[in-house]
């Protein structure tokens, strides 16, 4: 027998070489530029639409010389102007204060006592008479430390470190209320800015009730500073719209808001005409307006010069073609003046970009407005089918129809809810109408198909569910990533390969579908297809460039690995699972490897993972299984159905491992069955151990364990 799983060990060693050994497709790099300065617009409040060539010209021609980017506003905490700009500076997710709005230039006044002398007693330090400084640094950074987020600053700090100067020109001032979010974005961790104009003169107050931008200073102020390598200039007017926009009708509102972008884009313009070649400039906005908001519309737009003209602005994090991670603006800025460091925002020409990222946030406005209520639609219809197949099965004189139709139209949510993504449907109740469209078709080529290869329509659906899985991985077809059921580009926790929900649908389709093959045929060769299909399973989840999903390839590992054994029959033993365990943490660590030689922008979560475990030493390590525990809660506490379906699992594992008298006999008379049910339940139980959202491949996992309870289990 050790022979055996020693030849069995070397097989797959020489599989997982040759698979890993195969080239993958990364991103171009972008040539670097020559040094130069780094001009950021910050636009708060600014959408995709409000790009407009009668509106904003200038704006428009920026992005049709330049790269143009959908900036996904990631914090630590609600996306608010303060959070994302310490989490842009930070390069992490972070967050702000209450007063992190509250900076100041240190010679103005805040209650009879100058700024920087009263920041001078709260921190200790003495900052020069021309620094702004972030009132509120030492509430930030202990806010950060607190929940051992990213430290905002370090934008700043490297700057610095390279001899380099910061200026900040403008302010979003309401009258006596100050806001200066900019500040928070070019600060270094102690809080300081090295110079620029943000006080009363930046405002223009004799225009209306509503005090606007004095562009002609924020002019002045541009080439007073032109010396200096880094200047943000903040355009404070649509915030200020905002804060009053309770006052003002629609129709008002929005005129109002046009004639503020055009006096922006007009300053831009100016402001352009004193731009070197070798500038690179930023237009940037930490968070979309309320309307947008409300539409579902969270991601914000973000241009960036180039000199190779119109293209897409992608993160090497992202990989997703027009999605920007804030957590790259950081680096992508170093880079201007360190080649060293890699510009982590990706630039690839293309035409037609505008019209591309309007779609592209049309669809990510419908899945964010929608998923709640399609996902939640799709679960009750299919737990209502099951309990209807349940009753059928139970009920054999009564059936309508037969638990083979409702079994298969159930198990066929999942891969409908896959196809759909091909579809640019953005009305909820035509998606719901084309969903369930899908799936009557799916059932009906099973139903014709099944009777051509005489087997069973279940067998069909999950073959069906898994090729296609499968393509879409290796061939980067985009099902899904833009599927409702799977993970959603806004929450920034994935963008690309395999997320729980449909590594539970791959894992649980192949076990359902070897587990039927096998019941009907048990034979050498059906072995060996099971084999072959589970490996290549675990490749596909396992690669660091393909399926990406770290917690799954160590469930497939263990859950597929201990089904193969139970199907030969094998009471498990303790060296078996040692060697399935230490075959586990072999695959990872290849994967880790060969994740860590690729460049550092190229790299999974795994890689930056081990790279912060080597920086961090125990600490991190505490601090990634702190995170990751506290993710899982924070989903199981999501809803009551957390608890009930983990309480379920625990049930289950208990009747199936610990069998009562019915269950024996099922397990004499239909040991294939069984074992596929015994499968089923550990990879479900690793799953929730190993994964961040382990729950939610637990619950789709339940699917094909019930599917398989109610088609052979004795009523």
């Amino acid at each position: 027998m050790l022979r055996i799983m020693h030849k069995k060990l070397l097989v797959v060693l020489a599989i997982i070489i040759i698979w890993f050994s195969l080239p993958h497709t990364v991103l171009a790099q972008v040539t670097p530029q020559a040094p130069g300065r780094v001009i950021i617009y910050m636009i708060d409040k600014l959408t995709l639409e409000d790009l407009d060539p009668a509106i904003t010209p200038n704006l428009w021609q920026m992005q049709k010389e330049g790269g143009l980017g959908l900036l996904n506003t990631l914090s630590a905490g609600e996306k608010t102007s303060k959070n994302v700009a310490c989490t842009l500076s930070a390069g992490k997710l972070a967050v702000g204060s209450t007063n992190a709005n509250l900076n100041y230039k240190c010679g103005e006044i805040i209650n009879n006592e100058k700024a920087g002398d009263i920041f001078f007693r709260n921190t200790g330090i003495k900052p020069a008479e021309e620094n702004i400084i972030v009132s509120s640094i030492a509430v930030i950074n202990k806010n950060n430390q607190k929940r051992n987020l990213g430290q905002p600053g370090l934008l700043g700090d490297e700057l610095h470190k390279l001899g380099l100067k910061t200026v900040l020109i403008g302010n979003a001032d309401f009258f006596d209320y100050k806001s200066r979010i900019g500040a928070l974005i070019l600060m270094d961790s102690r809080g300081i800015i090295d110079n620029g104009s943000v006080g009363n003169d930046m405002v223009n107050l004799s225009t209306s009730f509503l005090p606007t931008s004095d562009y002609n200073r924020i002019l002045e102020a541009f080439k007073e500073y032109a010396s200096y390598q880094v200047i943000l200039v903040e355009f404070g007017d649509l915030v200020r719209l905002e804060s009053v926009s309770q006052f003002y009708s629609p129709e008002k509102f929005i005129q109002e808001r046009k004639i503020r972008l055009r006096e922006i884009d007009t300053c831009i313009g100016n402001l352009q005409q004193q731009v070197i070649a070798n500038d690179t400039v930023y237009v940037i906005s930490p968070t979309p307006s309320q309307d947008a908001l409300q539409r579902g519309e969270l991601l914000t737009p973000i241009i960036m010069s180039q000199p190779e003209g119109e293209g897409f602005l992608t993160s090497y994090s992202t990989r997703r073609l027009g999605v920007v991670s804030s957590l790259s603006f950081k680096n992508s800025v170093l880079h201007n003046f360190n080649p060293a460091q890699t510009d982590t925002i990706h630039y690839q020409p293309a035409t037609g970009v505008y019209d591309t990222l309007v779609q592209l946030n049309q669809r990510l406005m419908f899945e964010y407005s929608n998923q709640a209520f399609i996902v939640t639609f799709s679960i009750a219809l299919l737990v209502l089918i099951l309990i209807l197949a349940m009753i059928t099965r139970i009920k054999k004189s009564l059936p309508i129809i037969s638990t083979d139709i409702l079994l298969l139209f159930a198990t066929a949510i999942p891969l409908s809810l896959l196809l759909i993504a091909n579809f640019d449907v953005f009305d909820r109740w035509y998606y719901l109408l084309l969903l369930l469209t899908i799936n009557i078709s799916i059932c009906l080529i099973c139903l014709f198909s099944s009777r051509l290869f005489k087997v069973s329509p279940l067998i069909m659906v999950f073959i069906l569910t898994i090729i296609t899985i499968s393509l879409d991985l290796i061939l980067n077809l985009g099902m899904l990533s833009q599927s409702l059921l799977s993970y959603r580009i806004t929450s920034g926790s994935r963008y690309y390969g395999l997320g729980n929900e449909y590594m539970g649908v791959l894992i649980g389709s192949a076990i359902a579908f070897t587990t039927l093959i096998l019941h009907q045929n048990f034979s050498r060769f059906n072995l060996l297809i099971t084999a072959l299909l589970f490996m290549f399973i675990i490749l596909l989840i396992a690669d660091p460039m393909i399926g990406i999903n770290v917690g799954g390839s160590i469930t497939a590992s263990l859950g597929l690995s201990y089904t193969y054994m139970r199907y030969q029959k094998q009471n498990i033993k303790f060296y078996q699972v040692l060697c399935m365990i230490l075959l586990t943490i072999l695959l990872v660590s290849i994967m880790a490897v060969i994740d860590l030689n690729r460049p550092l922008e190229y790299q999974s979560h795994l890689g930056h993972s081990i790279n912060l475990l080597l920086s961090g030493g125990i600490s991190e390590i505490v601090n990634i299984i702190s995170r990751k525990v506290q993710m899982q809660f924070s989903i199981i506490n999501y809803s009551v159905w957390g608890w009930i379906l983990l309480l379920l699992t625990v049930i289950a594992s208990y009747f199936v491992f610990r069998p009562s008298r019915l269950l024996i006999r099922v397990r004499e008379q239909l040991p294939i069955i069984y074992c596929g049910l015994q499968g089923i339940i550990i990879a479900a139980i690793i799953a929730i151990i190993f994964n961040d959202s382990g729950i939610t491949a637990a619950a789709v996992l339940s699917l094909y364990f019930v599917t398989i309870c109610t088609k052979y289990l004795p009523s």
